[in-house]
């Protein structure tokens, strides 16, 4: 897949009710997050002056190669130097003395974590870099009830206990919890790339204690490189000590790591209107996942074990996220907390929601980074067309909902307790490096879990069953039901995304559409599913009689169980149906099509109308017989019959946000649903209008219109 570059909308940035921004002393400043200059006009140096000796040897004496984040500051000191001198010159002569001692504030910017430059750096650093003053976010309040907009991975369950959430959200903050002290950070001065606005770096925290983690371990040692397609594997630990708790009949799970040196793109298809959108799809799975083969994934992984594939290249997932995309993603948009963002911590056993109320304003979310909290981005599809692309496409391959979710976690930090979530997680590593550890589930039925779990405590695990450092490029894939945890290195942050597919999509969610709909048919059916229950029932059968051995109760339990097999086996049609209702929930959560520049030519959203000189509209589109069409995507649409009508339920207008809308469908004439069937059928392959099965051409060019229209078609050729 040729990467594409992610892109944020733009709508008007919101001001402050004060027209100023909070500062990290919670006064009020007006500079626009440039650094200030002192009382006589000087502009401040970007460095501590009492350290000024010890940086002039580290970075302008001979030593090794520099790295970048070196560089920069090399070149600050330069300058900085520089302009010391020349106007020590100058004062000399007019016998004036500079005074430049007050330190820089605000919130400000270096460049060490530019992508272009990211991999010049080492992972042992040594010293931390210079870090920002952050600006103090608001005092921590009730968390606002999560709205739609978050994807079903991170909704909260009724059915689970009060105390947990149900993929570790808390509950209702506790407001008698006051938030934590801020703690004091090195300043740097803002840097400015291409004229553009300052932006905030990420925040180094010293002396901040590693989240406590029962029966950790040292990470592991660097891994050693392997020639160019090698692979390793991973043996497990011996099954006695990794399923203890688990019966035979469990699926065992299993570790594969596989290490690449250089990436192994997958190519675009030359006709992009001509391609199959779930051909498409597991083109972007073969991406994620390469080396490992779609088909040995499915085979060997897919909801059985683990797979880790390391990569020796940084730059792999570096398009669809990053730290600056994140800055600017809450400058531009009104995001706000608990509905598309999540304060988190998880420290001394301890897990924390912090959110605030309101509007996540970069100040305000980088001094909880700078706290040390981890911050995860509930919705940032809606956001960024190049992770929404990969989304949309990957949603095809999969007939499911693919969401996304990321996670920014500051050094030496933990933002979640060992839990397992209901998704097929796909764990995408952009920046940074994080630590994960896996383990088997506590119980049978975790397996494939259909719920989140609440929190675990360290001492409830065992042993885990992978233990291992991702890396930027690095991707990491689990099953529902796998409990997990990671925490960051003590010199390194990590940003990474983790996709979720195949939520509440078991042979369970088809069952409760399905048994229903045929207990319902047999009560109508059947008479002997409508006749009263024995007189002695009460008087044999119940928790207080199930240890009795009665004839009559024998007799009751033997004619239950065979009104099931008899009266209770689905049809053919009754699992149509049920998948259908399946299917139709799927039309409803998807996220919209990406519609690429060869697609907009053929379909109504490259469409400009005009008018003519009496202001009569004209458009540019007009169908015949000999049309060629298709359906826009193989999963645009799903035909559903009703109990009164036949519907066309679609998701191509769907909102960003998850389920924002109520689902879109059109009803049709039953004489319709053949031409539908048809075009269902045909995809890929382009059909003439004539192929429509109705009556006349009249009524063909008519349907092929309305469905254009709504977005669902496309044409082989542009109209214009």
């Amino acid at each position: 897949m040729s990467k594409t570059a992610a892109s944020t909308s733009t709508p008007l940035i919101a001001k402050p009710k004060n027209g100023k921004a909070a500062t990290s002393t919670g006064q009020s400043t007006s500079n626009g997050g440039r650094a200030r200059a002192n009382g006589n006009g000087k502009r401040q140096p970007p460095f501590d002056l009492k350290n000024l000796d010890a940086l002039v040897e580290e970075l302008l004496g001979d030593k090794k190669k520099l790295t970048a984040a070196q560089k920069v500051q090399r070149k600050k000191l330069e300058e900085y130097l520089s302009n010391e001198f020349a106007e020590s010159d100058d004062s000399s002569e007019d016998g004036q003395a500079d005074d430049s001692n007050e330190k820089p504030s605000g919130y400000g910017s270096d460049s060490d974590f530019d992508d272009n430059d990211y991999t010049e750096y080492p992972m042992d650093i040594s010293s931390p870099e210079a870090s920002p003053q952050p600006l103090p976010p608001p005092p921590a309040k009730k968390a606002a009830p999560k709205s739609l907009a978050a994807r079903p991975t991170d909704r909260k369950r009724n059915s689970l206990s009060a105390n947990n959430d149900a993929n570790n959200n808390d509950n209702e903050p506790d407001k008698s919890v006051p938030r934590k002290k801020r703690r004091s950070l090195e300043q740097t001065e803002p840097v400015y790339e291409d004229g553009k606005a300052p932006y905030c770096p990420l925040v180094v925290r010293k002396s901040l204690p590693a989240a406590t983690v029962g029966n950790s371990r040292p990470l592991p040692e660097s891994r050693k490189s392997l020639a160019t397609g090698e692979a390793k594997s991973c043996s497990l630990p011996p099954e006695a000590k990794v399923s203890a708790r688990v019966d035979d009949e469990m699926p065992t799970t299993s570790t594969s790591t596989k290490q690449i040196k250089q990436e192994a793109t997958v190519e675009a298809p030359k006709d992009v209107h001509k391609s199959n959108s779930i051909e498409e799809g597991r083109r972007i799975l073969q991406w994620i996942m390469n080396p490992v083969k779609p088909d040995d994934f499915f085979s060997d992984f897919w909801e059985k074990n683990a797979c880790l594939v390391q990569r020796k290249n940084p730059k792999f997932f570096s398009e669809l996220i990053s730290f600056q995309m994140i800055d600017e993603m809450l400058i531009r948009n009104h995001l706000e907390f608990t509905t598309n963002i999540d304060v988190t911590s998880y420290t001394d056993g301890k897990r924390e929601t912090l959110n605030p109320e309101g509007r996540a304003k970069p100040p305000t979310v980088w001094g909880f980074y700078g706290d040390g909290c981890s911050i995860r981005i509930l919705n940032p599809s809606t956001y960024l067309a190049g992770l929404r692309q990969v989304c949309s496409m990957l949603q095809e391959f999969f007939h499911c909902l693919v969401g996304a979710n990321v996670y920014l976690t500051p050094p030496n930090s933990q933002g979640f307790a060992p839990h397992f979530d209901d998704i097929e997680a796909f764990v995408l590593q952009i920046e940074g490096r994080k630590r994960w550890r896996l383990y088997m589930p506590l119980q049978p039925a975790d397996v494939l879990a259909r719920e989140s779990s609440g929190n675990y405590s360290q001492e409830q695990l065992g042993e885990p069953i992978l233990d291992e450092v991702l890396e930027a490029g690095d991707v990491l894939y689990f099953p529902r039901g796998t409990v997990h945890q990671a925490i960051t290195d003590k010199d390194q942050h990590s940003l990474h995304i983790t996709l979720s597919v195949y939520q509440q999509q078991a042979y369970a969610n088809l069952m409760e559409h399905l048994m229903p709909h045929v207990l319902q048919r047999a009560v109508k059916q059947s008479l002997a599913m409508r006749r009263g229950l024995p007189l002695h029932t009460w008087q044999n059968l119940g928790l207080v009689h199930a240890s009795g051995q009665s004839r009559t109760r024998g007799l009751f339990i033997k004619d239950v169980q065979g009104m099931v097999q008899k009266y209770l086996v689905p049809t053919e049609t009754e699992i149509d149906w049920a998948v259908d209702q399946v299917a139709k929930k799927f039309q409803h959560e998807a996220l919209p099509p990406t519609i690429l520049p060869e697609e907009k030519l053929r379909t109504v959203f490259g469409s400009r109308s005009e008018r003519d000189e009496k202001g009569y509209c004209i458009c540019d589109y007009e169908f015949t017989d000999q049309t060629s069409i298709r359906l826009l995507r193989a999963n645009i649409l799903r035909l559903v019959q009703t109990e009164d009508s036949l519907r066309i339920y679609y998701y191509v207008d769907n909102a960003l946000e998850y389920c924002k809308y109520e689902a879109n469908f059109m009803e049709i004439e039953p004489t319709e649903g053949g031409a539908v069937e048809t075009l269902i059928k045909a995809y890929p392959a382009y059909i003439k209008v004539s192929l429509l099965p109705l009556k006349n051409a009249d009524r063909r060019i008519e349907v092929a219109t309305a469905l254009w229209e709504r977005g669902l078609l496309m044409t082989e050729k542009p109209f214009k």
